[in-house]
């Protein structure tokens, strides 16, 4: 009985982190251009798959992934104009303006700002355009080469997230004493002013970066198989229930046609090697999966709760398909009910936040 239990003890652990891992990887789908990675548009991806026979699914379960089960909320206003300038609810801004009338040129802001500093010092560069009174990215294609004055905008949350909880002053002084440094060479006589105090910063920092620890939170479903799944089962299981192999060698169910949230409503990936679906290994017989994994960030989402039950639901089709069990993101049984309930949970203490899930500020932030 004992070895019984080590031994389910053991396998969770194995599960756990190596759901955990293959959870990083979906975050960062950039790889190595070793890796025989090139990007394609949706047009030749889908000739690749026609070429190879697999874009037709043999089953239609589409009906599953119905977007009328969403409640998404409506898109910007048409003709609503679409700023840019720095948010003071998660920045550290700074400002520099000129001492005299003269306004400062992009020209020598380039060499202000330069390699060295963007390295080292992240942050936004947004300039003031005259006599529009209009906020716009102070290096983008298109942005006039002079301006009233600049702000550069430093992310807190960014800058600060992996200090939790050594989060102190001495970062946000040194953007001060470098930028005081670099102005000594600028031509013109400017001036440096940050929009509130370091010791403030600090605080927002904290708070910010809290709440990011507290709501950067993945919805995850894990189809686990006993055996590996076959590569051509599984990748037809996928398609027909509606999902579209594509972005990131990723299964997907699309979310391009709202204006609101992620561009993904969720998407399905796999701890086994490589992590994705290289469709000419399927092909090939060389890709088995040992699981499906569903997932997406919470905070990102669209409509969490709804996107949740119908990717809960095209999971439990796969396991029609398949075989295997669900299990949760530790490698344990999933129990719907306890899922559903931690996400309201979630979702509930973020609207209380003030963070709606899918906002543009929750895009920024997650």
């Amino acid at each position: 009985m004992m070895t019984y239990i080590l031994t389910s003890l053991l396998f969770a652990a194995l599960l756990t982190y190596l759901i955990f891992r293959a959870v990083s990887i979906s975050r960062n789908k950039q790889r190595p251009a070793t890796d025989g990675y090139f990007i394609s548009s949706q047009t030749q991806s889908n000739e690749r798959l026609a070429s190879l026979g697999l874009d037709v699914p043999s089953e239609n379960a589409a009906h599953i992934l119905d977007k009328t089960r969403l409640s998404v909320p409506d898109e910007k206003a048409p003709g609503e104009e679409m700023k840019f300038e720095p948010d003071p609810e998660t920045a550290w801004i700074i400002e520099l303006a000129p001492a005299g009338d003269a306004p400062l040129r992009k020209e020598y802001l380039r060499n202000m700002f330069d390699a060295k500093w963007h390295t080292e010092f992240e942050s936004e560069i947004y300039g003031l355009i005259p006599g529009d009174n209009r906020w716009t990215f102070a290096f983008a294609g298109g942005a006039p080469d002079l301006f009233s004055k600049i702000r550069i905008a430093v992310d807190l949350k960014e800058i600060y997230k992996d200090d939790e909880p050594e989060i102190d002053s001495r970062k946000l002084e040194g953007y001060l004493t470098e930028l005081e440094s670099r102005m000594k060479s600028y031509p013109v006589a400017a001036r440096l002013q940050p929009m509130e105090p370091v010791a403030d910063a600090v605080v927002k920092a904290r708070k910010l970066v809290q709440r990011y620890h507290g709501f950067n939170i993945d919805a995850i479903i894990v189809l686990h198989g006993e055996r590996p799944f076959n590569g051509m089962a599984a990748w037809d299981a996928l398609l027909s229930v509606g999902l579209s192999w594509g972005d990131g060698d990723l299964f997907h169910w699309s979310n391009y046609d709202s204006g609101y949230g992620h561009d993904q409503h969720f998407s399905v990936w796999t701890s086994t090697a490589p992590g994705y679906f290289l469709p000419e290994e399927i092909k090939a017989g060389n890709m088995h999966p040992g699981d499906l994994i569903f997932g997406f960030s919470v905070p990102r989402s669209a409509d969490p709760e709804h996107i949740f039950d119908a990717m809960l639901d095209a999971a439990k089709y796969c396991q029609q398909r398949l075989g295997g069990i669900l299990v949760n993101r530790n490698g344990t049984m999933l129990q719907e009910r306890q899922e559903k309930d931690e996400l309201h949970e979630l979702v509930r203490e973020m609207k209380e936040e003030g963070l709606m899930p899918g906002s543009d500020g929750a895009l920024r932030t997650f």
